[in-house]
This record gives C-alpha cells, sequence and structure tokens, in this order.
C-alpha cells in the first residue's frame, strides 16, 4: 500500500481469495476456532487499519466468508485479550514512517 494504493489494493483481495476458497465453516478450523485461525489472525488482523489507503474488506462483496470470519475473530475472547491497541499500533507505524521504528511503544 505504500506505493500505488489501488495496485495494492487488487493485489491483496487477489492473494485473500485463497483464504475465502479454503473457509468452509465459520473458522478455518470448523464451528470454533483452532489453532490454524489464531496462526492466521495476526497475519489478516491488520487489515482493517489499511482503510487509510482505501482498503475495505469484501468490499466488492467476494469475500464474504472471509469477512464473516474476521468479524467472528475480532469477537473471540482470546483475540481480545491479546490485541494490540489501536493507538500504539497508530505510534508505532508513525515511528516507522519516520524511518525510526519504535518497537517499545507502551
Amino acid at each position: 500500500m505504500r506505493g500505488d494504493a489501488q495496485s495494492g489494493i487488487e493485489a491483496l483481495n487477489k492473494s485473500l481469495v485463497a483464504y475465502e476458497e479454503e473457509l468452509h465453516d465459520t473458522f478455518f478450523g470448523g464451528s470454533k476456532p483452532a489453532m490454524v485461525d489464531y496462526m492466521i489472525w495476526p497475519w489478516i488482523e491488520n487489515v482493517s487499519r489499511l482503510s487509510e489507503s482505501g482498503f475495505v474488506l469484501n468490499a466488492d462483496g467476494k469475500l464474504p466468508k472471509l469477512a464473516a470470519w474476521f468479524k467472528a475473530m475480532e469477537a473471540d475472547e482470546a483475540v481480545k485479550k491479546t490485541k494490540v491497541p489501536d493507538d500504539i499500533v497508530t505510534k508505532f507505524r508513525e515511528s516507522m514512517k519516520e524511518g525510526k521504528p519504535n518497537y517499545d511503544i507502551e
């Protein structure tokens, strides 16, 4: 997304199709979250933060199962307890933009 946002959005949507196709229940692990869901989550949890670049998960309607999975994961108690607060992520991203990543933000 750092370059041409539209190209980045298209590439991200294309890469997420594989996840959509593999999701056959509420979660990848079945009707409740399993280890596979928790292993995938850290890689996908930040897609909501890409809205400033214009990305919206399932904006074109082609990823409905993945969008529902995302909401279900956000509602999961284990995810809620371990989520990095948005303000810390924002501060970290700002430090990255400045070329001096601060890994110790509190």
